[in-house]
């Protein structure tokens, strides 16, 4: 779907919202596939001066389904940077530097995405760099083994964190075939393998990174037609198809599964918490739901949160159990986890709060919801993302993080449309369609000394 809307300032849309609702996103789109596919979405602001540019690529850690081959999806966030044979790594930092230029990347679950951003007079000359390490990255076995060392030296520091072990440990217990099982940094045992697989990541990559499964966002002080025309050149020549990856949803659990995980250093208890939840790209309306119902009751101006967090004197259970409670879920392609993060107090039990949260969860399907506060998380879910569009950067990025589940830059007219549309009888519906107790994964981590000798 592609809908172009009328630019609007954002003062002008909070002044005409008692009058009529504001578009969802207030830039126009102007969207070009050129013929091997490769999509582009250009968005003139009013960010006079400035421009970002999102490349999105098709490809997350759901496509790797070769067993023993997880984590090449983030691995290749790290290679892209590692130049070609006409802009070697070095020139090619140096002439980002030189125009102003940012960039970085980042890995989901369903995409990885590239951004730039920097003044408007640099992009012209980035199509050529962009369409050359998009055709013809080039790195050798030893460049290959040195970044596959670094993964590891990432996954081990990210993994220094109870959190990140706690959510990794939830993921492989809530899934029983499909790839969401691994995180986006990938099995432990096939990042510690990956030097050996260098003829691997070359078919990895040339499998994936083709222009039918990238697009590129462009916003900003940016002319359409000539950008278009830029693109169209630089990349005319680049070629190739994606390949298809066979991943079958997996539904809701049928029986309650529960894991412990022992840290060897002092921390507070962890407690994580999922559920499965429908693909948000093959029915919008779930993408709507997932997001009411994360902001209902995980978002820090929730009853169970700040009674979790501040405690609630008005109720036999006052005293504060948890110091922080945090929801990750974000729309995902498939049927995805739907996950709740809880640091515990120390003293306090993880039963108990695993009791409230489902409590609170369990009103929710009995269709205990308090209409305000259901009718205020809808409009602070729109109005939040019009207000965080403050520059050419945010446009770009906000856009690409909700293109990228579905690589379609309508996708996001597709899921306020459905926020616009659910009632508290729908959100009671998904709670009690998907959010049983005996649908659930629980992992709890906590502190147990190492055993001395």
């Amino acid at each position: 779907m592609h809908v172009s809307v009328i630019p609007l300032t954002l003062a002008a849309l909070v002044a005409s919202s008692a009058l009529a609702a504001p578009p969802t996103f207030p830039w126009e789109r102007h969207e070009q596939k050129l013929d091997s596919g490769l999509r582009v979405v250009v968005v003139p602001t009013d960010h006079k001066g400035f421009f970002a540019m999102y490349t999105l690529v098709g490809t997350g850690s759901r496509d790797e389904v070769e067993p023993g081959r997880s984590g090449f999806a983030h691995f290749f966030e790290h290679m892209m940077f590692r130049g070609t044979k006409k802009y070697p790594a070095e020139a090619r930092t140096a002439l980002l530097a030189s125009l102003g230029v940012d960039e970085s990347g980042y890995t989901t679950d369903d995409f990885t995405g590239y951004s730039m951003s920097g003044p408007k007079d640099a992009l012209p000359r980035l199509f050529e760099l962009e369409a050359d390490r998009y055709a013809n990255l080039e790195y050798s076995e030893a460049d290959f083994k040195t970044e596959s060392r670094a993964v590891l030296g990432e996954y081990n520091k990210n993994f220094a964190n109870p959190d990140e072990k706690a959510f990794e440990s939830l993921t492989d217990l809530a899934f029983d075939t499909h790839t969401y099982k691994h995180t986006t940094m990938g099995f432990l045992k096939d990042i510690e393998a990956m030097p050996t697989a260098y003829a691997y990541s070359r078919s990895f990559f040339e499998r994936f990174y083709t222009p039918d499964n990238v697009m590129i966002i462009i916003a900003g002080d940016v002319d359409v037609a000539a950008t278009h025309a830029a693109v169209k050149a630089a990349f005319s020549s680049w070629k190739g198809k994606r390949a298809k990856t066979a991943v079958k949803d997996e539904g809701p659990l049928k029986t309650a599964r529960t894991r412990t995980e022992a840290w060897a250093n002092p921390t507070q208890t962890r407690l994580h918490i999922g559920w499965r939840v429908p693909s948000s790209v093959k029915e919008p309306k779930q993408a709507a739901l997932g997001l009411v119902m994360k902001a209902y009751l995980f978002a820090d101006s929730a009853d169970l949160v700040k009674g979790l967090v501040i405690g609630d004197p008005s109720t036999d259970r006052g005293e504060p159990l948890a110091e922080r409670v945090q929801c990750f879920w974000d729309p995902h392609r498939d049927a995805s986890l739907f996950p709740v993060a809880v640091r515990i107090k120390d003293g306090k039990s993880a039963a108990d709060v695993l009791d409230r949260v489902q409590g609170h969860v369990d009103n929710v399907a009995a269709g205990k919801i308090n209409d305000r506060r259901f009718a205020d998380v809808k409009s602070n879910l729109r109005y939040s993302l019009l207000m965080d569009l403050t520059s050419a950067d945010r446009v770009a990025g906000a856009l690409a993080w909700l293109s990228g589940p579905a690589m379609d830059a309508g996708y996001v007219d597709d899921i306020y449309a459905s926020l616009a549309d659910v009632t508290p009888a729908d959100l009671q519906a998904f709670a009690t369609s998907w959010f049983g107790a005996n649908q659930r994964a629980v992992v709890t981590l906590s502190h147990a000394p190492r055993s001395t000798p």
